[in-house]
């Protein structure tokens, strides 16, 4: 049980290290989901805005979803792209290329979350080009 709490912290501090990269960097990321509902589960494309804790105690992701499975996009009640909350321990794999970036806030971006209750980082954008 040692070995097993040791290698998943190990494990979670990477994603932490390659998430907080992704958005200080404004990477494009291609992740694969492991989503609560049917058609949940798959391959997505973000642009991740901000990372924290959600109110259920989860670390969390806050991402623009450009494209992929999404169950709420399926049922019509949230088309994409759009805004997503992705647990960060659903997250299967975390890909992404360097040279892909986004370059400003998708509409209605909001650095103070309110599903977050700790924010450990959001992407920052100079106002003037915006």
């Amino acid at each position: 049980m040692k070995l097993y709490n040791i290698v998943k912290r190990l494990i979670l501090e990477k994603s932490a290290e390659e998430i907080s990269n992704s958005i200080k960097n404004k990477n494009i990321v291609t992740l694969y989901y492991d989503g609560d509902d049917n058609g949940g589960k798959g391959l997505r494309v973000i642009e991740p805005f901000c990372y924290g804790v959600s109110k259920a105690g989860n670390a969390v992701i806050r991402a623009w979803e450009r494209e992929g499975a999404s169950y709420t996009a399926q049922k019509g009640e949230q088309p994409l792209p759009g805004w997503r909350l992705f647990r960060v321990d659903r997250i299967g794999s975390y890909n992404f290329d360097p040279r892909q970036n986004f370059t400003e806030p998708r509409p209605q971006y909001n650095p103070n979350d309110k599903g977050m209750t700790s924010i450990k980082l959001c992407a920052k954008f100079d106002l003037e080009e915006v």
